[in-house]
């Protein structure tokens, strides 16, 4: 059974390693979009970049990738290039992956995404992980997490 779940998690390593520079969507067999956030950074293309969580068919997550904006299908919906993937970090109970509403060196910046560690607090730690989108070449780049926090918006639900 081991073997299985290894040959399967290594196909679907292969199939996200061959995003990069691909259109999406449609995704590979067996991969999915699971979310994301759209990076305007000012421009005049509200989603000129994006961040986006890559998941297998299983609904586990593998990784998260950048892309940038290639149009729309017949029916408005957004085709991206996949210009970076990175694996999706492991995270702890009591954390989650934020991105649309983080900071980096106490400034705003939507290209920034982090594991956060869950609190009552207006603005979340990152730990560990923490990478931001480059504007210019859309890469991930890798930040120092004690440098980075995203806004808590599960204090607006309350």
């Amino acid at each position: 059974m081991w073997r299985l779940v290894f040959f399967f998690a290594m196909t679907c390593a292969a199939h996200a390693e061959d995003l990069v520079g691909k259109r999406v969507p449609p995704f590979p067999d067996g991969l999915q979009q699971g979310g994301g956030s759209c990076i305007s950074a000012g421009t005049q293309d509200p989603c000129r970049r994006g961040v986006g969580v890559l998941m297998n068919a299983a609904g586990k997550e593998v990784g998260v990738y950048a892309s940038i904006s290639d149009g729309h299908d017949e029916k408005g919906k957004p085709y991206g290039i996949v210009t970076d993937l990175v694996p999706y970090p492991k995270i702890r109970k009591g954390h989650h992956l934020d991105w649309g509403s983080c900071r980096y060196g106490d400034v705003e910046d939507e290209a920034v995404v982090a594991v956060v560690r869950d609190s009552k607090r207006r603005w979340l730690p990152a730990v560990e992980w923490a990478y931001r989108v480059d504007s210019a070449s859309g890469k991930l780049v890798n930040l120092d997490p004690a440098r980075v926090d995203c806004f808590n918006t599960a204090l607006e639900a309350d």
